[in-house]
């Protein structure tokens, strides 16, 4: 036996082709079109699976009690961030277009000194999606508030990040990035 065929034969040579199989079959499974690690929710994520969303919370974000109708309540310097689930869902619109314009003049009817900065509607196989960026008046201020509404079958979960006049351009981004990564997930 040669020098290479004993080294394959004593344990280190097994664990060695073990981990070449299953590289070989992790490439296979992803060809296959298998859940994989990115399939995993990021590092630091927050996944409630009741409500089928997932959010990254920026660190420096400090959780807080959550009143009466929030599921999830934080907050930073300058800045307040709550998620919300409302009874209503895409199974009753047939018009997302139309939603979204309802859910508009809904958060106009109840904004003080309402002003839309950016709505920016989304379809996707795991549900539609409502950016609303706007500029209210609140008893601190104005505030800029980053809100996504992610639209499912029978109910929506509903993202609001409130950025008072005190936030600096840290808080933005984070709050900006936190938008971005609230996300259903199946």
């Amino acid at each position: 036996m040669t020098a290479a065929r004993r080294r394959l034969a004593g344990p280190a040579g097994r664990a060695a082709l073990a981990a070449l199989v299953a590289l070989a079959g992790l490439g296979a499974g992803q060809a296959r079109g298998d859940r994989t690690r990115q399939d995993d929710p990021p590092r630091g994520a927050l996944r409630d699976r009741t409500h089928r969303y997932q959010i990254v919370i920026a660190g420096g974000w400090r959780p807080l009690t959550a009143p009466q109708g929030t599921l999830v309540a934080y907050a930073s310097d300058g800045a307040h961030l709550a998620i919300t689930r409302v009874a209503a869902g895409t199974r009753v619109a047939r018009d997302l277009e139309a939603l979204a314009a309802q859910v508009e003049r809904g958060v106009e009817r109840v904004t003080r000194r309402f002003r839309r900065v950016r709505r920016k509607l989304s379809d996707s196989p795991r549900g539609a999606t409502l950016d609303l960026v706007y500029q209210r008046t609140s008893p601190d201020g104005p505030e800029l508030v980053l809100s996504r509404y992610l639209f499912f079958s029978r109910h929506t979960v509903v993202l609001s990040i409130g950025l008072g006049a005190s936030a600096g351009r840290a808080e933005r981004r984070a709050a900006e990035a936190m938008v971005k990564s609230f996300a259903p997930f199946e």
